[in-house]
């Protein structure tokens, strides 16, 4: 498939978390796209590292998605300027590779059913640890087909010892395998929709 074209596969999901994205050309390893914001959603920096991810599925010979321009709508609860944080990746080159996450990111895993939960449990593990995260919230655990899913995926990497529920009993603290003995942070949870870890083919 063409650029474009997985563009096009992916359009439903972006639209889902008030994206559009354009290709706007290719320069060498680089594919330049731009992106509006027709609604509230993930973060776009990370919109763009998810479909860095998948298109480098298909072209092995693509390096990094550069985004050229972002138009952050009107009427979006999006504000004009970006956020600092993301500041960096929006305008990314070839030398800032690594995505700045939040210390403690979450994964919103409500309303999968148990297959879609394992998966999307082992693409955000897979993602962030590459960048260094070790410790991270899951919510849905109220949910059959979550509690069940999280339950063999945390079995299957021998985790039942490194995960603590929240007061609410939806929320699970994940730590992974390997990570510092330290309390886990009191931190605020920017949150990953399933859908954006199951955007790949």
């Amino acid at each position: 498939m063409t650029e474009a074209e997985i563009l096009l596969k992916l359009e439903p999901v972006f639209a889902q978390e008030g994206v559009v994205f354009e290709v706007m050309g290719r320069e060498d390893h680089r594919l330049l796209v731009r992106a509006r914001r027709t609604g509230p959603g993930t973060p776009v920096a990370f919109l763009v590292k998810a479909l860095e991810g998948t298109l480098r599925r298909y072209h092995s010979d693509l390096k990094e998605v550069e985004l050229l321009e972002y138009d952050p709508g009107e009427g979006s609860s999006t504000p004009d300027t970006p956020n600092p944080e993301f500041d960096k990746v929006l305008k990314h080159k070839a030398a800032s590779a690594k995505l700045e996450l939040p210390e403690v990111p979450g994964l919103d895993l409500r309303g999968s059913d148990r297959a879609q939960a394992v998966k999307a449990l082992e693409q955000a593990q897979k993602m962030w640890s590459r960048q260094g995260v070790d410790r991270f919230r899951v919510r849905g655990m109220l949910e059959d087909p979550v509690h069940r899913a999280v339950q063999k995926w945390l079995s299957f990497y021998e985790l039942t010892e490194s995960h603590q529920l929240e007061p609410d009993g939806d929320v699970l603290r994940v730590v992974l395998k390997g990570a510092a003995s330290r309390e886990f942070p009191d931190v605020e949870t920017l949150w990953f929709p399933a859908r954006l870890m199951l955007m790949g083919p």
